[in-house]
């Protein structure tokens, strides 16, 4: 596909989410989802990779389904048929398919593994956009929005054990932070978007690092052409997705504990973190592999050194987490 065609398919799906939250009617919400749908297939497709065809196919097929399942509880809710706590019950299982909350998550992983890193991100932060969104303005507490909140982060933090693919380790990540938004959506709506928008960056650093290295398994990471040092600061963009203090990616956990606490939700959080520590033990064992276990440099050098420390430049961005609110502080 040529740069023109991209282009205006990228306007679509900025235009589609602007329509979507802007609007005051469901079928205008819904019609926006829809557009971004069909504007985002034609950028995953890549013309000789079959791989990003299945992911496509596959992404089509769940969003097709989670939007039949919208649009039939507007029409329910219109028409009166049945109480109003399944109508909302609907809706939201129709807006988590969508942004993939487990236990609706099981497209998520294998339709990232097809997609390229830049596509992986805009699956990941822009096209969540709409239903988190949607999800904010009818949550309520529910013994149903506990038990995806909970079994979210747990599903995000045990799946991710075992891959060895990056891709769906971030896509592990993402469901874990799926359950977190939906925590954080339940005190206020400043707190999630903040949490989103700390999310969002953290990922754009951890895709653009591993898109620019080529990066796509654990064991490309182990023989990474780079010195100890820059492979290091790599490695902690990774510890800040976990949620390591003291970093940004903690941080936005950080906020989200303080304000649950505030409201007595003891039973939940102390789950949440406990759950989620299983998350800092993976990553923290691929850095240990990456930085101990193959300790070797290679003979030959690229010389790129000027893109190089760029990149290093935006991963110190995601270290820079308590230690900010510290300085703020003091000052």
């Amino acid at each position: 596909m040529n740069k023109t065609s991209n282009m205006m398919f990228m306007i679509m799906i900025m235009m589609s989410v602007i329509i979507a939250i802007s609007s005051n009617s469901w079928f205008t919400i819904w019609m926006g989802m829809e557009i971004n749908m069909m504007a985002f297939m034609p950028i995953i497709i890549e013309k000789n990779n079959l791989t990003t065809k299945e992911s496509s196919l596959m992404y089509f097929l769940v969003q097709t389904m989670a939007s039949m399942l919208l649009i039939m509880s507007v029409i329910i809710t219109k028409a009166k048929m049945t109480n109003l706590n399944m109508n909302n019950m609907l809706m939201m299982t129709a807006l988590m398919m969508k942004s993939g909350v487990s236990p609706f998550h099981f497209w998520l992983p294998k339709t990232m593994e097809g997609l390229s890193w830049m596509n992986c991100l805009i699956m990941m932060t822009w096209q969540k956009i709409i239903p988190l969104l949607m999800m904010s303005h009818m949550i309520k507490m529910s013994n149903f929005l506990m038990m995806t909140t909970t079994l979210s982060v747990m599903i995000g933090s045990i799946g991710g054990l075992n891959q060895t693919s990056l891709r769906k380790l971030m896509a592990y990540s993402s469901i874990s932070n799926n359950g977190w938004m939906l925590a954080a959506m339940l005190i206020s709506e400043m707190l999630w978007i903040t949490y989103f928008i700390m999310y969002s960056i953290l990922m754009m650093i951890m895709t653009m690092t591993m898109d620019k290295y080529k990066i796509y398994h654990l064991n490309q990471l182990m023989n990474m052409n780079e010195n100890n040092f820059k492979k290091l600061i790599l490695m902690m963009n990774m510890l800040s997705i976990s949620g390591l203090p003291p970093m940004m990616g903690f941080l936005m956990k950080w906020m989200v504990l303080q304000a649950s606490l505030n409201l007595k939700e003891m039973m939940m959080m102390m789950l949440l973190i406990m759950i989620t520590l299983i998350t800092i033990y993976y990553y923290l064992r691929i850095m240990y592999s990456a930085m101990v276990m193959t300790n070797t440099e290679s003979k030959w050098k690229i010389k790129n050194t000027l893109k190089n420390n760029k990149m290093m430049l935006i991963n110190i961005i995601s270290m820079m987490g308590l230690m900010l609110v510290s300085m703020i502080i003091m000052m």
